[in-house]
Parts: structure tokens; C-alpha cells; sequence
């Protein structure tokens, strides 16, 4: 009898441990961070809706730079479509380490010029951005959020292994979603092959976006750098895939 109630308290044990939700908050120190992938990689973003395809070619660029003696982490996208509504070019800056967002410049034909800065307590029009289309925004923070427009880069950094989950505090800059924590699972792995034969050996990391999209992303086990995503939003399926 002893003997039993050990093992059932070593597998309840077992089973808390593999449930349990780490809370990633603003300012934490990414234990990862030389994950970040530097250098230019370029993907295939798009779209599949009542048989129709939307697409654009994406190149990512990330860098360490120097302002006023500062180190950032510079990350530019630059996206191009064949509806060049769809066109345009995103120029963000956020604290090494932290990925604390600093500032960011988005600008589409589509939408013009949104830029944004980030303090400690809320997120505002840039005010030096010549024609920001969003200079009179301001948006009251409970507490500091990472931005959605670089998930990719993100996700990279957060520690992946089977059964691992974080909670993040994410909002896009000028969105109508309010600022909103969501959850990242590492639900399994997969060997993918590419096109020239070779192989990776990926994480698969799932999130719902709060029940509204269930999507997967694949990151190399090595190096954790971004595969490829899969996503469904109503009946449009949602895809990324990178170019090797």
C-alpha cells in the first residue's frame, strides 16, 4: 500500500511538472538570446481563401547596431506583392537581451506611415516621423508588451523542449485587439525535408491566438531559427514558409 501512494504521488508529481506555464514578461533577460538569427533570410508569405491565393515574398533583416552609444537590435521587413497594396516595409528597434520594443516605423501603400514609440507605461505616435498616419495614438499600458510584428524573432528565443509552455503579453501597435497574454506549446517535433534532400529536425510550437487561430510553427532544433508556419483564421489558411 505504502508503495503505491509513492508512485502515485511521483506520477502526480511528473504530471505537474510537465503542465506547468511559464510567465515571460517584458524585460526578462532571454537565456537564448544568441538564437536570434543576424543576417537576412527571406520567406514565402500566403494566403488560401474560396480557392484563391494572396501572396508575398518577405526578406527579414537583423542586425546589432549603435545609436547614441545604445546597442539595439535593428530588425527591417521588407515584403513584396503582386498587389502592391500589400507591399511595404517594417524598420523596428528593441533592447538586446530583452527584445523591450524601443520604436517602430511600419508603412504600406495600403495603410501610409505608422510609427510608434514605446515607454514604460504606454505606447504613442512617434512624433519625429514625418506623415505618421498615427501621430495623435496613445495607448495606456498596465504593463509593457512585445510586439507582434516580429512573433518570428521571438519565438526563436523562448526555450523549447516537448511539453514546454510560456505565456507572453503580446498587441500589434495601433491594433484594435488590446495587449493580451497567449500561450506557446512545444507539443512535439518533426523531421522536415526540404527540396535539395536535406534535413532538419524542427520543434513544432502551437498557439491558438486566444481560440481564433490555430496555428504551428517548425524551428530548427539547432540554432532554433524559423521553418516554415501553418495557420487557419475562419476559412483562410495562413502560411510562411522560408527559402533555403
Amino acid at each position: 500500500m505504502k508503495r503505491s501512494a509513492i508512485i502515485i504521488m511521483m506520477v502526480l508529481a511528473i504530471a505537474a511538472q510537465a503542465q506547468k506555464v511559464d510567465t515571460i514578461r517584458v524585460g526578462h533577460r532571454f537565456k537564448q538570446f544568441k538564437n536570434l538569427e543576424l543576417g537576412t533570410v527571406t520567406d514565402v508569405v500566403y494566403n488560401e481563401a474560396n480557392g484563391r491565393l494572396n501572396g508575398a515574398i518577405k526578406k527579414r533583416t537583423t542586425e546589432l547596431v549603435q545609436i547614441n552609444g545604445q546597442e539595439l537590435v535593428k530588425i527591417v521587413h521588407e515584403w513584396n506583392s503582386p498587389n502592391e497594396q500589400w507591399s511595404g516595409r517594417f524598420e523596428y528597434y528593441c533592447e538586446p537581451y530583452t527584445m523591450k520594443p524601443v520604436q517602430h516605423i511600419r508603412e504600406t501603400k495600403m495603410q501610409g506611415k505608422e510609427a510608434f514609440k514605446f515607454n514604460s507605461n504606454t505606447i504613442e505616435g512617434l512624433d519625429s516621423a514625418v506623415n505618421n498616419k498615427q501621430k495623435d495614438f496613445a495607448l495606456s499600458l498596465s504593463e509593457q508588451t512585445y510586439n507582434w510584428e516580429v512573433d518570428l524573432e521571438t519565438y526563436s528565443l523562448i526555450p523549447m523542449k516537448e511539453g514546454n509552455k510560456v505565456v507572453m503579453n503580446f498587441y500589434h501597435p495601433g491594433g484594435q485587439t488590446p495587449p493580451k497574454y497567449y500561450t506557446l506549446a512545444v507539443e512535439g517535433s518533426e523531421k522536415l525535408k526540404l527540396a535539395n534532400g536535406q534535413e532538419l529536425d524542427c520543434w513544432i510550437i502551437f498557439t491558438d491566438y486566444g481560440g481564433t487561430q490555430p496555428t504551428r510553427f517548425w524551428y530548427t532544433k539547432r540554432g532554433q531559427n524559423f521553418v516554415k508556419m501553418e495557420g487557419q483564421y475562419g476559412p483562410m489558411k495562413i502560411y510562411k514558409t522560408r527559402l533555403y
